[in-house]
């Protein structure tokens, strides 16, 4: 009888400690999610700051000329972004954010510098 009771009070402590283990660890990320919540908050505010919504007349003629080549000939141009640097970036470069649609529904994004290079590779803001 009384290894009977041993033996539950045991299961009872190593449900006990099994579910403080779980409650610790739940805290523990929750905390840690917190935490990086308010840095993406800030790095997502800084992003937005620095995009300006501008029509495809105000882009720069090298940047006209990709998008009226051939491979961009079934795609029409969306939403259009100038997207300035970051102050005290080194190599800072203004970059354009230009949203296309084809005529299957398909969207993309391509990201070109001020002379109409492709600037996703590199490193920008």
């Amino acid at each position: 009888m009384k290894s009977i009771v041993n033996s539950q009070r045991n299961e009872n402590m190593k449900k006990a400690t099994f579910l403080a283990a779980a409650i610790a660890l739940l805290g523990f990320t929750s905390i840690d999610v917190n935490a990086q919540a308010p840095q993406a908050a800030h790095q997502a505010q800084q992003q937005t700051d620095n995009k300006e919504k501008i029509s495809k007349e105000q882009l720069p003629e090298p940047v006209k000329a990709v998008l009226d080549h051939e491979a961009y000939k079934e795609w029409t141009v969306g939403d259009i972004f100038k997207v300035k640097p970051v102050e005290g970036a080194a190599n800072a470069k203004t970059l354009y954010e230009i949203s296309l649609t084809n005529k299957e529904g398909q969207t993309g994004t391509i990201l070109l510098d001020e002379t109409g290079k492709d600037a996703s590779t590199e490193e920008q803001l």
